[in-house]
C-alpha cells in the first residue's frame, strides 16, 4: 500500500450524503406535519372556548332573567352585583340563580364587563376578549339572542325580552 492513498470500498462513495439528505427530508416532512397538527389543535381549543363562552353567557342571561322575574312586588329589578345572582338576599331562605360567578372562558378570569341599566343594575355581561369569533352569524341561545359580531366583546349576554 502506498503512503497517502485512501482505500475505499467500491459502491460506498456518496452513501453518507444520500443518508443525510434522506434524514433531512424526513425531518422536514415531520416538521410540516407537526405544525399542521399544532395549528389544528389550536383551532380546536379556540372553538371549544367559544362554545364555553356561549354556554356561560347564556347561563348568566338565564340567571339575570330569573332574578328579574322573581323580584318581589311590581318593581322588577336586575341585581346590583353579580354576587346577588349567587346568593339572593332579598328572601328569607337561600336563593341561588347561579352556582358561582363563572370566569370568562376566553380570558380565564371573572373579569366580565357589566352592562348596566339606568338604575345602575346589571342587565347583561360581555367578554373583554377582542378576538374574532368563529361563528359570525346571529345566534339564538336558550335565554338570549346574539347579533352577528366581528369581536367577542360585541356579544352582550342579556335576557331575551318577553314577546
Amino acid at each position: 500500500m502506498q503512503a497517502g492513498k485512501r482505500v475505499t470500498a467500491t459502491g460506498q462513495r456518496g452513501f453518507s450524503w444520500l443518508l443525510v439528505l434522506l434524514v433531512l427530508m424526513v425531518l422536514a416532512v415531520a416538521s410540516a406535519a407537526g405544525a399542521a397538527v399544532a395549528q389544528r389543535w389550536s383551532d380546536q381549543m379556540a372553538r371549544e372556548k367559544e362554545r364555553q363562552l356561549l354556554r356561560v353567557g347564556d347561563a348568566f342571561a338565564r340567571a339575570l332573567a330569573d332574578y328579574h322575574a322573581s323580584s318581589p312586588g311590581s318593581d322588577k329589578r336586575f341585581p346590583p352585583t353579580l354576587e346577588q345572582l349567587v346568593l339572593d338576599t332579598r328572601f328569607v331562605g337561600t336563593r341561588r340563580h347561579l352556582r358561582t360567578i363563572y370566569p370568562d372562558p376566553l380570558t380565564g378570569q371573572p373579569d366580565w364587563v357589566l352592562v348596566r341599566d339606568a338604575r345602575g343594575d346589571i342587565f347583561g355581561i360581555r367578554s373583554r376578549a377582542e378576538q374574532q369569533p368563529w361563528v359570525r352569524v346571529p345566534q339564538r341561545l336558550g335565554a338570549t339572542d346574539l347579533p352577528a359580531a366581528q369581536r367577542y366583546a360585541e356579544w352582550i349576554f342579556t335576557p331575551r325580552q318577553p314577546s
